[in-house]
């Protein structure tokens, strides 16, 4: 293959893209399938429809935590590593094999406390991979060719989303939950072999390895507190994603409680249309978005997606009111076999999605433009606190509200919990858009 082995060498040709960005769809495809679908599925199963949304939260939560703290500091250990397998690779072989082994254990748990256990080394396991599999990249990307990498990123991320709501959706709603699970780890190991096969790491560290736990501690999670350009992007994409992720972890319950009565069959149904519809979208627009933004910056986009991924959730949090012209609307709940408010929540999905494609066309890029070179395993690792800090504090917050609101009357004509977490899903959308305007475009040469 011919990916470059350093920023300074050849260009990347489109296949290179493709090849260095495939692990990408596995990581969308686990982290959708098992948190917007599988989890809540098998929560609802073990704890009752009372507490899931709290049950979904600590469970979430605990395993988050580790994926907050772990991830910078493998990727930073990697950027220091070396082996005859490279500094990059030993990690990703580890982490996946990790996966496949913890997926199983969630798959044949058949109590709550033991899924918690198991989702617990599956984010340990998953983030062993990514922190390094994230500080591969920029080791082989050249500069100029940030922009369109980062389109190719975002697909393979995006994709990885669709396959993991659609492709899992389906499986588990008519094969069931064990073999929906089994596809994520054959997707795990699909894409992985060529990640260390094809793309090279030869790339050598100019530092030293940690000497000490302390060290490595100290150096990961107070380096980047110098950059004061990289925290506002990191406080940015933490917002974002808070509300991205709010909406994917609680559109499964909302379809349950306010349309399908708790019929899983058409309450899995609904939720991937809308995720699918989401997904789909923001494929479409990925790559264009990525080009233009090597055209008029990264900002702009950012914004963009923020705003309109607020405006979609704003349709949701009066969702119960017909707001969309019936001849629209009628086509569609026909299409799905809905009830026609449902189907006016799924066509929010392409809002969403515009808003979702915007943001990771160009995201991966702008974090490329701020940090240091030479420590993308430190920095990207890092980033996975406003990643896997979304998640934490999303279900968290948006389990914590959902239930009791839900106990009370209803508002807007919905459950009470939904208004009340859409609203506050709008406004992390809202002021992350916003805040990205506080991170300076870099500087054309």
């Amino acid at each position: 293959m011919a990916v470059a082995v350093s920023r300074r060498e050849s260009r990347l040709t489109q296949l290179d893209f493709i090849v260095l960005s495939i692990y990408w769809v596995a990581i969308g495809y686990l982290w959708n399938s098992l948190g917007g679908l599988i989890l809540p599925n098998l929560i609802e199963q073990l704890v009752g429809h009372a507490h899931k949304g709290v049950a979904l939260g600590v469970l979430e939560g605990i395993g988050s935590l580790m994926a907050v703290v772990w991830q910078p500091l493998v990727g930073a250990y990697s950027d220091r590593t070396r082996t005859r397998f490279g500094r990059r690779h030993p990690f990703i072989v580890i982490g996946t094999l990790g996966d496949v082994i913890f997926l199983i254990g969630i798959a044949l748990s058949g109590s709550y406390w033991l899924v918690v256990v198991f989702y617990f080394l599956l984010q340990t396991a998953s983030n062993t991979a990514q922190g390094p599999y994230q500080g591969l990249l920029p080791d082989v990307v050249p500069v100029d060719q940030r922009g369109n990498a980062s389109g190719y990123y975002g697909v393979s991320n995006v994709l990885g989303l669709l396959l993991g709501t659609v492709g899992a959706g389906f499986i588990l709603a008519h094969a069931g939950r064990a073999a929906a699970i089994l596809s994520i780890c054959v997707v795990l190991l699909a894409t992985m072999l060529p990640t260390v096969l094809l793309v090279p790491d030869r790339v050598q560290s100019s530092q030293t390895q940690f000497t000490n736990a302390w060290q490595a501690i100290r150096t990961t999670f107070t380096r980047p507190l110098r950059h004061t350009s990289f925290l506002w992007l990191v406080g940015s994409r933490l917002l974002i994603l808070m509300g991205l992720g709010g909406i994917q972890s609680f559109v499964y319950f909302y379809f349950s409680d306010a349309f399908f009565n708790h019929d899983a069959k058409a309450t899995t149904t609904a939720t991937y249309t809308l995720l699918g519809i989401v997904i789909i979208t923001a494929l479409l627009v990925s790559l264009p978005a990525a080009r233009l933004s090597d055209r008029i910056g990264r900002r702009p986009l950012i914004v963009a997606g923020g705003l309109l991924g607020a405006a979609g959730m704003l349709v949701l949090v009066f969702s119960h009111y017909e707001l969309l012209p019936s001849a629209l609307l009628q086509p569609v709940a026909s299409a799905l076999n809905v009830p026609i408010l449902a189907a006016q929540a799924t066509v929010v999905g392409i809002l969403i999605g515009i808003g979702y494609g915007l943001f990771f066309s160009v995201d991966w890029a702008f974090i490329q433009d701020v940090i240091p070179a030479g420590e993308a395993g430190l920095f990207m690792g890092f980033t996975n606190i406003a990643t896997a800090g979304a998640g934490i504090i999303a279900r968290f917050v948006g389990g914590f509200l959902l239930d009791p609101f839900n106990a009370g009357p209803k508002l807007l004509g919905l459950p009470g919990g939904y208004p009340v977490i859409f609203t506050v899903f709008f406004i992390w959308l809202l002021l992350g858009g916003l805040l990205i305007l506080k991170v300076p475009e870099m500087k054309k040469k």
